[in-house]
């Protein structure tokens, strides 16, 4: 893992930043590194989609509580101005459903990828975005893309809408909401917060340097991305620890961990693998759950083998080597444990690389 991650820091050139943690606990390994100016192996950083695994999870444990279930119509748990605006521009919310949401198939148009969204952010990065406005340029900028059901679409605008589902069935903001909901301190999730939502733990790590191209993240104001889609604030070892007690069924049911992790049928069709707040890849024969955040953020975990394997960038245009050094790191952990995730009794000879 030194080895690899060397030569993943080599190609990012002087300024590059990458950081790696990996646990194994049947080969007793928590392996951490970092290379790069500025950058450490444990620090806080701005997860952004990374934080929809944890918005699923807290839906699904609605769920289990039976506040609320999948097929439930979300046009009466939506706030009447909102649910007004989309139905103006077509969406039938009698037909989309909290699972649609869950699994970007209701058709939500989504604001984050539209290009005029991210120049509007660039220039002008300290505007104070609202939930709403954000929803509402979904709807300005853009028209539903079928019918509820029929296709995945990846929607930050569709996790905008769950996290006002949970804070309207809850009562609370959704950082209160999440923290309660998955039960943050009963599990040790100890630096994990919504940035300027919630004061931050006197526990946390410094924070990691994050930019896309030459703005720094600092300096884009967290609102561009903080209701539900992202938000969140975290480290490698929290986002590890947090994936592995929810695929090992200790924040949430089996049945609802199950539900989470199959891929349906519409994101096996675009090519994806997408369930509900985590995607699937299959690596040496071992189904791994995880997902990514903009700002170059990772956390996998493969439960089987119990190995997560978590990181960061110090530039969203470093994403591409981040994912080949964290299919790596898996890879390695696997390989390692031999069959089925069971460690072999010695030699290092059948390392893949």
């Amino acid at each position: 893992m030194d080895a690899a991650i060397d030569r993943s820091a080599a190609s990012l050139g002087r300024d590059g930043g990458i950081a790696l943690r990996v646990e194994a606990p049947q080969m007793a390994l928590v392996w951490s590194a970092a290379r790069g100016p500025g950058v450490a192996p444990e620090q806080t950083v701005r997860i952004a989609s990374l934080t929809k695994p944890f918005v699923a999870a807290a839906t699904l444990r609605l769920v289990e509580r039976g506040v609320l279930k999948l097929d439930d119509s979300v046009r009466p748990l939506l706030s009447a101005p909102i649910a007004t605006h989309l139905a103006a521009d077509g969406y039938d919310l009698d037909q989309i459903t909290v699972g649609m949401l869950l699994t970007h198939t209701a058709g939500i148009y989504d604001y984050a990828e539209n290009p005029e969204f991210r120049a509007r952010v660039m220039e002008n990065p300290h505007h104070v975005w609202t939930h709403e406005e954000q929803i509402a340029f979904a709807v300005d900028h853009g028209a539903p893309l079928g019918v509820p059901g029929g296709a995945y679409a990846y929607s930050d605008t569709g996790y905008l809408l769950l996290g006002e589902i949970i804070e309207r069935l809850t009562g609370e903001p959704l950082p209160q909401s999440l923290r309660s909901l998955l039960d943050f301190d009963v599990h040790g999730i100890a630096n994990t917060w919504f940035e300027t939502l919630e004061p931050e733990p006197s526990s946390a790590p410094p924070r990691a340097p994050q930019a896309i191209g030459s703005v720094r993240a600092a300096d884009i104001d967290p609102s561009v991305d903080l209701f539900g889609g992202g938000g969140l604030i975290s480290t490698p070892s929290d986002l590890a620890r947090f994936l592995r007690l929810l695929l090992s069924g200790e924040i949430l049911s089996p049945q609802s961990v199950r539900i989470m992790t199959v891929p349906t049928p519409q994101s096996l069709a675009s090519g994806s693998a997408y369930g509900m707040g985590l995607a699937r890849r299959t690596l040496a024969g071992v189904d791994c759950y995880g997902h990514g955040g903009f700002w170059g953020v990772i956390a996998w975990v493969c439960p089987t083998a119990d190995v997560a394997v978590t990181g960061f960038t110090n530039n969203t245009d470093h994403i591409a080597t981040l994912a080949a050094l964290r299919d790596e790191a898996l890879l390695l952990s696997l390989a390692a444990q031999g069959p089925g995730g069971r460690r072999r009794p010695s030699g290092a000879d059948h390392l893949l690389h």
